[in-house]
């Protein structure tokens, strides 16, 4: 399952980007799918319901099979939804089991492209830094709910936030096999995450849209710079820059050195340099 709007924009760009660029997507949504196809030649489409973990291990097969290379260089895991939030629906004599989808699509299946992209890139370039190894990068897709308050929708909230702590707990072991984790977060942009009168009610709030082009050029830029890691980028309306997209830089606290030491306190029972998978 994907955001059809913005991940066509970054889809484009991959394919249109670079040179002897193979771009392998999966989704569900079998119209979405051949609409594209039309669009983008380029591009390999496989059938992948995100809930089955097994579509999600068939669409990292197909991607192999076709790379010139045989191996998977990057990975956008871009899947996602957004509903209505019952966490906070208040009944007036039992609390009703709420529905937890949004926790299933946007975090436990995100979870499991990770564990399978481990998997490819491990597989490809090993545990041990060498000059041998190749480039690989993991994009995880956040959002502004990832930084700032977005009230009435702790479950979508979380999952962001997690993508925020996932990226966190990868990115100072990742270069062992010569991997990077990165985030993109999207600001509102339309696509297919809401209906037209969803975001004819924000337009109507005067909310300047960031645009779907600024998503596929704040990817090529995390997949160009090898020195990106660790990072969180935000697409954002151009009013706040006329790219439409920063970095918001609140990732490393770079004045807080209260943070610094505490951080140090917290690998100190099992330091990076122990290894990838320290024994």
């Amino acid at each position: 399952m994907a955001d059809g709007g913005v991940e066509k924009g970054r889809m484009e760009k991959a394919a249109d980007g670079a040179d002897q660029v193979t771009v392998c997507f999966g989704d569900k949504n079998a119209a979405l799918r051949k609409k594209i196809a039309t669009e983008i030649t380029s591009a390999t489409f496989v059938p992948c319901d995100v809930i089955k973990r097994e579509d999600q291990v068939h669409l990292f097969r197909v991607a192999a099979s076709i790379s010139p290379s045989g191996k998977v260089h990057y990975v956008v895991a871009n899947a996602g939804i957004v509903s209505k939030d019952d966490i906070l629906l208040w009944r007036e004599h039992e609390p009703v089991k709420p529905d937890l989808s949004v926790i299933d699509i946007n975090l436990s299946d995100v979870l499991y492209t990770v564990k399978t992209t481990l998997h490819y890139f491990i597989k490809q370039t090993g545990t041990e830094v060498s000059l041998s190894q190749e480039d690989t990068s993991l994009i995880l897709i956040g959002s502004g709910a990832a930084f700032i308050d977005c009230p009435r929708g702790p479950q979508y909230s979380s999952t962001k936030l997690a993508m925020r702590g996932i990226m966190h707990s990868m990115r100072r072991t990742a270069f062992y096999c010569e991997s990077r984790v990165n985030i993109v977060s999207p600001w509102h942009v339309k696509t297919r995450t809401l209906s037209k009168s969803q975001f004819e009610h924000v337009e109507n709030a005067e909310v300047q849209f960031a645009e779907a082009e600024d998503a596929g050029k704040c990817l090529l830029r995390i997949l160009s710079y090898k020195s990106i890691n660790g990072r969180s980028l935000f697409t954002v309306a151009r009013k706040w820059t006329p790219r439409g997209y920063l970095d918001l830089d609140v990732d490393e606290y770079p004045r807080n050195h209260l943070i610094h030491e505490i951080q140090a306190d917290q690998v100190k029972s099992a330091p990076v340099e122990q290894g990838h998978f320290p024994e």
